[in-house]
């Protein structure tokens, strides 16, 4: 922001320099009449100073070198009144293109030309770049080689005037290059001059121009990731939301598809070295589900398993050119994938869960710097997100063991109480069936001493009840005493019941 700050002043400086002093000389009308009154060379230098200052006033109200070129050539050619006036523009291996033109009507363009010399750097680089100027008077008398001769024919160029276009660090932009097309042309040191002095003035125009760029693309980068680091809070804020592993990693993919606005973006899952799964996902309706699929990659290498579990990512930008393993590539290619990235998710105990991935399967993508940050960003409160909602369904089980447990404790509680109950009334009955043998036995003996008092069929009768009494008194001994064992073993069962519970309450 201070070097955006600080290019503005420097701009409107220049400007209201420039203004001041292109309506100082417009107004002063007694140095225009003095001046035209006095000498003719006088009048050529006024014009000259009137065309530079407005070649000045005109480029340093551009920000866009496009419109700085366009509007130096346009100043050029009226200043130095020739055919023709161009830039070229140096490119990478000895190529340069023709970038801006101003040409009058009936000679031919050479706009957007590109012209490969690969003897021009070896000759002429160094020399253009120590400031050489070159003038060509008439092309058909000058000693220069015959391509060259060639190349100016197809522009019908007759004389030319060649000035280096320095940058202010001294690095060569181009060349401001002037054509006289119509007739050979005896170029005057001040028109040499004012060509070299305009095309220090480009130079400089053209850097402010770049570090007007570079200022803007800086704000809007911080713009952006300020633009970003909201919608991050947001995404953190829905991710933290999810009560469940599969609920957030759902939000996680949602809003990394939405914020990014990529074409479909899934969670990897390890399964197994070299194999994964897809477990969720959020993609365009065009493009067919993914959601579910393994996805077996046996080229799949240890370093990069590394390299996720120390944050690291894999942008693509191209598949095709991003000097990856072909198995890997035909991987993307069946699921339509273009251009991706990954980041990790790290799950609990620090361990690597998964890879959340966005990809873009209509087109290329180059991802900025402030996008990997963002999903890696989001990667992380993914991670915290998923291990908290791993912890949370524990307790959620564990809260239903101790409900199970606790209805366990309250049935055997009260299987006890009845088994009490019970036991009461075991202890009772024992009691009665002993008060019941004592008078058997007392009935047995008076049997004995009635059987001399009466008459034989009533002591039959007599011995039948006896024996009716004395078997049921034999039946309900043998269920007492079975009773009695299934208690005991009903005792054994509700003591290991209670064992397995205590034990399962303090682990």
């Amino acid at each position: 922001m201070r070097s955006k700050c600080q290019a503005l002043s420097v701009r409107n400086t220049i400007s209201d320099s420039i203004t001041d002093l292109a309506q100082c000389i417009k107004n002063n009308q007694l140095v225009r009449s003095s001046l035209q009154d006095s000498c003719p060379l006088a009048i050529s230098i006024f014009f000259a100073i009137t065309m530079f200052t407005n070649l000045i006033s005109k480029i340093h109200d551009c920000s866009r070198a496009e419109d700085i070129l366009h509007a130096s050539v346009e100043s050029v050619k009226q200043a130095l009144n020739c055919d023709r006036a161009l830039i070229f523009s140096l490119q990478p291996q000895s190529m340069g293109r023709v970038v801006a033109e101003s040409v009058n009507l009936g000679f031919p363009r050479a706009f957007d030309t590109t012209i490969d010399d690969p003897c021009f750097q070896a000759r002429h680089i160094d020399t253009y770049r120590q400031g050489k100027i070159t003038t060509i008077e008439n092309v058909r008398e000058a000693k220069i080689t015959s391509c060259y001769v060639e190349m100016l024919d197809k522009l019908a160029v007759k004389a030319n005037l060649v000035v280096p276009l320095l940058l202010p660090d001294g690095e060569l932009y181009g060349l401001l290059i002037v054509h006289q097309c119509s007739h050979p042309r005896a170029w005057k040191p001040e028109e040499i001059t004012l060509a070299a002095q305009m095309a220090m003035q480009i130079g400089w125009a053209l850097d402010n121009a770049v570090r007007w760029s570079e200022c803007q693309r800086i704000q809007s980068s911080i713009d952006r990731q300020h633009d970003y680091n909201d919608l991050l809070t947001v995404a953190s804020q829905k991710i933290h939301q999810g009560t469940t592993r599969a609920e957030v990693l759902q939000i996680a993919t949602t809003q990394a598809q939405t914020i990014l606005k990529a074409d479909r973006a899934i969670v990897y899952a390890f399964d197994r070295p070299n194999t994964g799964r897809v477990i969720a996902e959020s993609t365009l309706p065009a493009l067919a589900p993914i959601r579910g699929i393994t996805i077996e990659d046996p080229c799949f290498e240890p370093d990069y398993i590394d390299k996720y579990q120390h944050g690291g990512v894999m942008s693509i930008d191209n598949i095709h050119q991003a000097g990856i393993r072909e198995y890997f590539v035909d991987n993307l290619v069946k699921i339509a994938v273009k251009a991706s990235m990954s980041v990790p998710i790290v799950g609990s105990q620090n361990e690597l869960f998964g890879l959340l991935v966005v990809h873009q399967c209509f087109d290329y993508r180059s991802w900025h710097d402030v996008e990997v940050d963002l999903l890696r960003n989001m990667a992380i409160q993914t991670g915290l997100a998923f291990t908290k909602a791993h912890f949370q369904e524990e307790i959620t089980v564990m809260k239903s063991s101790l409900k199970r447990a606790g209805l366990v404790k309250e049935t055997i509680t009260n299987a006890d109480t009845q088994i009490q109950h019970v036991k009461e009334s075991l202890t009772s009955s024992v009691q009665t069936l002993d008060e019941a043998k004592h008078l058997m036995r007392l009935l047995s003996h008076e049997v004995v001493s009635l059987t001399q008092k009466f008459s034989s069929e009533d002591i039959n009768l007599i011995r039948i009840i006896a024996k009716k009494l004395q078997s049921n008194t034999e039946s309900a001994t043998m269920g007492t005493l079975s009773l009695q064992s299934n208690i005991a073993e009903l005792e054994t069962a509700i003591d290991s019941a209670v064992k397995v519970y205590k034990s399962r309450k303090y682990n």
